[in-house]
């Protein structure tokens, strides 16, 4: 597996978003032109080898993507749920105790919550 470049030598240049295609026609022409065309240090193979890589990369980071917006959708879910708990518990603490409660306001006070947080 390969690593991202990390050097600015290896920056990565920018590319069209449909070099695949155009990487696909260009492998097409050069097998309908063949032995016609030499490129210097390069083969129709490594041409070939690269084109094959970049679409497992692309397909991979397409899979990846899918599996990122899910886990979005699932937290998001979830963080909607959590919410809506903590905004009944908050809800039930104003009508049993009172606006102006010390328990109420234990349920809302960002100050106490540093507090319990430190074991004090």
């Amino acid at each position: 597996m390969r690593t991202m470049p990390n050097t600015d030598k290896d920056r990565i240049s920018s590319f069209p978003r449909d070099t695949l295609e155009q990487a696909e026609i260009v492998k097409h022409g050069w097998d309908e032109v063949g032995m016609k065309l030499l490129v210097p240090n390069l083969s129709v193979e490594k041409f070939v080898e690269k084109l094959a890589e970049a679409h497992e990369q692309a397909k991979r980071a397409e899979a990846l993507k899918a599996e990122r917006a899910h886990a979005i959708q699932v937290r998001n879910h979830c963080m909607s749920e959590l919410w809506d708990l903590t905004k009944r518990i908050r809800n039930a603490a104003k009508a049993t105790f009172g606006d102006y409660s010390d328990e109420f306001e234990a349920m809302v006070s960002t100050r106490r919550q540093g507090l319990s947080e430190s074991g004090d």
